[in-house]
């Protein structure tokens, strides 16, 4: 019988202690009479060939994993120029590539269930181009400065702990070293130009473990949403924490932008560049320039965002809470947001 289904899994992800959850993934694959065949990764990138290959196979490719697993799957299938369809089964560390496309994190027979239903549509994507030309396709957010280097140290220790975990003591470890510096943020019709921590290039609004850097960015607005901050370290540590409910922005402190097109640089030659990573992944240093490419690729997804729903599910009472604090203080931040609950709808 042919195998229709490429499953690619790294085995050793957080120190092989994910071998449970891909048991269950299979088993309950095999429950819903998915037809597979399993590649395994055997060194950092080998996900982007073996997907790349499987999908000149004709096989239909599935990354299982964390962000790391999926976005090596993302590229590797995009760059094999096929068009073959592509799915993901989050397990391991962050998961927020699959939640960018509306697969919620916590849920790993809904996702083999996602898988078996066959469900498409297609997604933005975004395009990463570093000094040198490489090139990276992502699906969630592209960054440099602050949340660069925690993602750098998070990718060098040993990911022991749970991945927002993991993330946030990496945080920890960053704060007290990191400098600001000067950057160019050049957009479609404008320049920003100043100091910042950090400046995020949402193409969905997650990364580091659910955190909404850039709340309102979704996947079907063929749009960045660029979020641009100059908070001092510590401030910025106590700040963290709101993110994972939407209720950090806006800020007096933070820039927020749309465009299709972004170009980030450092201003002063002198100073160290800040380094960039997209879904997780290092890219390199500064300069780099991103693309938005509207409907950019086809994806199994489910059809409505259940990921919005376990949001919903799990801070809904404290984010509708946040917006009608906003609102009295006359603020219509979120009031054009597409998720937003019906209960807080301008009628």
């Amino acid at each position: 019988m042919p195998k229709d289904f490429a499953i690619i899994y790294n085995p050793v992800a957080a120190a092989g202690k994910l071998n449970d959850q891909f048991n269950l993934a299979l088993k309950t694959l095999n429950n819903l009479n998915v037809s597979y065949q399993i590649f395994k990764t055997e060194q950092f990138q080998h996900a982007i060939t073996l997907a790349r290959d499987a999908a000149k196979d004709g096989f239909t490719v599935v990354g299982v994993g964390g962000d790391g697993t999926c976005n090596e799957v993302l590229n590797g299938v995009i760059k094999s120029h096929t068009n073959a369809l592509l799915g993901f089964i989050p397990i391991g560390t962050g998961m927020d590539i699959p939640g960018a496309i509306g697969i919620r994190p916590d849920n790993i027979k809904r996702a083999c269930e996602i898988i078996a239903e066959g469900k498409t549509g297609k997604s933005d994507i975004g395009l990463s181009i570093n000094a040198t030309n490489d090139q990276r396709y992502f699906l969630g957010i592209g960054s440099q400065g602050f949340d660069a280097e925690v993602t750098k140290r998070t990718n060098e220790s040993q990911k022991s702990r749970k991945g927002t975990q993991n993330y946030v003591l990496n945080v920890l470890k960053t704060v007290w070293a990191f400098k600001k510096r000067k950057i160019r943020v050049t957009l479609d019709h404008e320049t920003w130009e100043g100091i910042a921590n950090l400046v995020a290039v949402g193409n969905g609004p997650t990364y580091g473990g659910w955190m909404y850097m850039c709340p309102k960015a979704n996947v079907h607005d063929g749009m960045f949403h660029i979020t641009i901050i100059d908070i001092a370290n510590l401030p910025l540590l106590y700040n963290f924490n709101s993110m994972y409910s939407r209720n950090f922005q806006p800020h007096s402190k933070v820039s927020e932008f749309v465009s299709r097109n972004v170009k980030i640089e450092m201003v002063n030659e002198d100073d160290d560049p800040y380094i960039a990573q997209v879904d997780g992944e290092i890219i390199g240093d500064l300069p780099i320039t991103y693309k938005a490419l509207r409907d950019g690729y086809e994806f199994i997804q489910p059809e409505i965002n259940e990921a919005e729903q376990w949001f919903q599910e799990k801070h809904g009472k404290k984010f509708v809470k946040y917006v009608k604090k906003l609102r009295k203080k006359g603020s219509t931040y979120y009031d054009d947001f597409m998720y937003l609950p019906n209960e807080l709808r301008i009628k």
